[in-house]
Order: structure tokens, then C-alpha cells, then sequence
């Protein structure tokens, strides 16, 4: 075997055997996707424009297995190369209950303790001077 040929080896991704130690799962890394596949119907969607240069949108949607799922998705625009980026949480319904539970109690613990009124003032001033120097792309 050439130099060559080893430093290839040597660098190259190791796959998992089937059926791997502790308990993990195999995986089939050979499958392809199936580009028939049509995506989960959207059930319910809504999603706000916030301040600069992120959206935020959730959507309800449809497994094919009939369970529904939200996604949360945080959508921001690179200033500099003006590639979208997003991040998404997916959340199935079995976890719909303990996650609004989350939310509520975090709404409740922001609403009694919100931000310093100076620290909003200049939040808010700091984001209309930017808009004034770069505004944000559609």
C-alpha cells in the first residue's frame, strides 16, 4: 500500500459495525433517501418578523404515522453573505404537555422579573440605528 493510499485509510470516517456495543443502535449508512417522498403535511403555521434580522415560525404538522409535531424554527439572515440560516426544534405531541408546562413557567418568571427599563430603551435604540445603517433584506 502506497503513503498515499494509507493517509486516505488513516483519515477516513470509520462506520459503525451492525450491531454495535452498549446498546446502541445499528444503522444502515447505505440507504438512500427516497426522493418521492412527499413532506408531512402542515397542519397550522404562523411565524413573526422580530427585531433585525430573525424570524421565528411555528409550524404543526403531520406524521405519516399520524402523530402530530410542532417545529420551532429561528430563521436569521447572514448580513455579510445573505445565506439563511435556520434552527429548528422539533417537538412530538407526547412531550406537548411538559413542554408548555416549561413555557408557561418561564413566561411567568420573565413577566416577574422583566428587563431593566434602561436595558430595553437602549436594546431598542441600538436595533433602530443598525436598521437606519444596514436595512434588513426580505
Amino acid at each position: 500500500m502506497s503513503q498515499a493510499q494509507q493517509a486516505q485509510t488513516q483519515f477516513r470516517p470509520k462506520r459503525p459495525r451492525s450491531g454495535t456495543s452498549k446498546g446502541s443502535p445499528s444503522r444502515n449508512f447505505s440507504a438512500k433517501p427516497d426522493k418521492d417522498k412527499q413532506p408531512d403535511p402542515i397542519l397550522f403555521q404562523t411565524y413573526f418578523k422580530s427585531v433585525g434580522p430573525r424570524t421565528y415560525a411555528a409550524q404543526m404538522k403531520k406524521a405519516r404515522n399520524g402523530n402530530h409535531y410542532l417545529v420551532l424554527t429561528e430563521g436569521k439572515r447572514d448580513a455579510k453573505t445573505n445565506e439563511l440560516k435556520k434552527i429548528s426544534l422539533f417537538l412530538f405531541s407526547e412531550d406537548f404537555q411538559r413542554f408548555f408546562h416549561l413555557m408557561r413557567e418561564t413566561a411567568e418568571w420573565i413577566k416577574a422579573n422583566p428587563v431593566d427599563p434602561e436595558v430595553a430603551e437602549k436594546q431598542a435604540k441600538r436595533w433602530k440605528e443598525k436598521e437606519k445603517r444596514e436595512p434588513i433584506a426580505q
